[in-house]
C-alpha cells in the first residue's frame, strides 16, 4: 500500500527545493546584473573624461 505521507513529505520537498534553487539564482542574476550596469556606468564615465581633457 502507498504510505501518502511520505509521498507527500518527498513531493512537497522537492517542490521547495526547486522554489530555493529559483530564488537563489534570481537573486544572483540580480545581484550580478547591479555590478554589470556598475562596471559599464563607471567605464563609460572614465571615457568621457578623458575624450574632454
Amino acid at each position: 500500500m502507498t504510505d501518502w505521507d511520505l509521498v507527500a513529505k518527498i513531493a512537497g520537498g522537492g517542490f521547495g527545493v526547486t522554489i530555493l534553487v529559483l530564488i537563489i539564482l534570481s537573486l544572483v542574476a540580480w545581484g550580478m546584473g547591479l555590478v554589470i550596469q556598475k562596471t559599464a556606468r563607471a567605464t563609460t564615465e572614465s571615457k568621457g573624461n578623458s575624450e574632454k581633457e
